[in-house]
């Protein structure tokens, strides 16, 4: 009878051991949240590199800067000053919360952003066979993730004007693709193997 019990306890033991090198659900779900926890959550580009920052001339690319400053004064995140027919923004109280300076000193701000809230993946939706690539053994993974606890401003409307493609990443369901890579630790995602 203690030999019956001794199995069931040891193939319960063994049950729960996860092997972190296996191709499945489990092991690339906990590998893409560690990537997802390491990003700001959702984030847009700051036009301007210094503040105040005056939107000049009239390119396509100032005049996209001058309707994502207006969404993002409007928000509160920038102040306007200045003439109304050449306003200046600068930076307000509120953004110092959400403003995510670049860490190259050279790129001078043109990295800059605002961010808020945490991507949270819901599911897997399907991965490749494990195969060789580069002396890697890689598995490419297309997932489901959604951003939760973010600022009421990243889906005010005239923000999500002004940002291509920002309505998609704020929708319920967003589609993601990663390649993993696995190591002697288990799957990591691309983005994270050093």
């Amino acid at each position: 009878m203690w030999k019956t019990a001794l199995v069931v306890v040891v193939a319960g033991l063994l049950a729960g051991c996860q092997d972190s090198k296996k191709a499945n659900e489990e092991n690339f779900s906990t590998a893409i949240q560690s990537y997802l926890d390491t990003r700001d959550g959702l984030c847009v580009g700051v036009p301007g590199r210094v503040y105040p920052y005056q939107a000049e001339h009239d390119s396509p690319l100032i005049v996209e800067d001058r309707a994502r400053l207006a969404a993002l004064a409007k928000v509160g995140l920038l102040r306007q000053v200045g003439k109304e027919e050449a306003p200046r923004y600068e930076l307000d109280a509120n953004a110092d919360t959400y403003l995510r300076r670049s860490s190259s000193e050279q790129s001078q701000g043109e990295h800059d952003a605002f961010c808020t809230g945490r991507l949270v993946l819901d599911r897997i939706n399907y991965f490749t066979e494990p195969a060789s690539a580069d002396g890697f053994t890689v598995s490419q993974v297309s997932y489901v993730y959604h951003l939760a606890d973010a600022a009421g401003w990243i889906k005010d409307s005239a923000v999500q004007d002004s940002y291509e493609d920002l309505r998609a990443l704020t929708a319920q369901e967003v589609e993601g693709q990663a390649r993993m890579i696995l190591t002697n630790k288990g799957w990591v995602h691309q983005n994270l193997y050093r």
